[in-house]
């Protein structure tokens, strides 16, 4: 049992690394990305080496890598610094799991359990990545998603936020006003907030534009999943309610964005 329960936290340790680094091929690093390598390297090599480093009779190492494939462990007691550091390191792994797992069941039930419904509500797409042709590809799911709200409302307005991008010359809520205009969004139903770099700026900013402009101060938030629930923190902070636009995440970089999100929403909700 032992043996089989070392080999699945193994797989899971190879699993995070590989969820860590596949982000990084598409020139993505991040802080989730850090902590899954951190996290993915320690559990693999933790269940790895469990068993080394075990002393004989005589306070000699019997065997310095003893591994999870060997058949069998020597028959002598572990270090002493040995029994330390794995217990100190499984410790810190199952701290970060309980944490993640705590902090990830609010971001999912935000994500995927809020429904707009039919009450009246301003639309909010957060801003992302902008290039010089226009949206990034998650900008534009967002978009997407904020599109098809629209049309099936079609007394909602919209809020795109989104400050000033070198790369693109222009702000990302020029951008995506821009991008709904071209699939036959009435541009009188857009307001343009161009000052935020932050997801904090993003709801301060456009509450005060809901605010001076008497619109409705529920949300439908167009935005990926992961990013949810920090969206509504903000939103309540200024006095707003939020429910949940969804955008699909591309699956190779869903994970790290989850796991930089879990420090996000860890920030919002103590510091901020």
């Amino acid at each position: 049992m032992k043996r089989i329960f070392r080999a699945v936290c193994a797989f899971a340790g190879l699993l995070a690394l590989a969820f860590g680094g596949a982000p990084v091929l598409f020139g993505v690093l991040n802080a989730g990305c850090l902590a899954l390598l951190g996290f993915g390297a320690l559990l693999f090599a933790l269940a790895v080496l469990w068993d080394a480093f075990r002393l004989d009779a005589g306070n000699q190492i019997v065997r310095s890598f003893h591994t999870m494939w060997d058949r069998r462990p020597p028959a002598a007691r572990p270090a002493a610094w040995w029994r330390r550091l794995r217990a100190a390191a499984a410790l810190l792994l199952a701290a970060g799991f309980l944490i993640g797992a705590a902090v990830s069941v609010p971001m999912a039930r935000q994500a995927y359990f809020t429904s707009p419904g039919e009450e009246p509500r301003t639309a909010l797409v957060l801003g992302c990545q902008v290039e010089r042709e226009g949206p990034s590809l998650m900008l534009a799911r967002r978009l997407e998603a904020a599109r098809r709200y629209l049309e099936a409302h079609p007394d909602a307005p919209v809020v795109v936020s989104g400050g000033y991008e070198e790369r693109a010359g222009t702000s990302e809520a020029a951008v995506m006003a821009a991008w709904l205009i071209e699939r036959g969004i009435d541009p009188a139903r857009i307001r343009l907030e161009d000052r935020s770099h932050s997801t904090e700026e993003n709801l301060a900013f456009s509450a005060e534009i809901i605010g001076r402009e008497g619109l409705p101060r529920a949300l439908a938030v167009a935005t990926d999943g992961f990013h949810q629930y920090r969206a509504a923190i903000y939103a309540r902070k200024n006095g707003l309610t939020a429910a949940a636009l969804p955008a699909g995440t591309p699956w190779g970089l869903f994970p790290s964005y989850w796991v930089r999100d879990i420090f996000g929403n860890l920030k919002a909700l103590i510091l901020d």
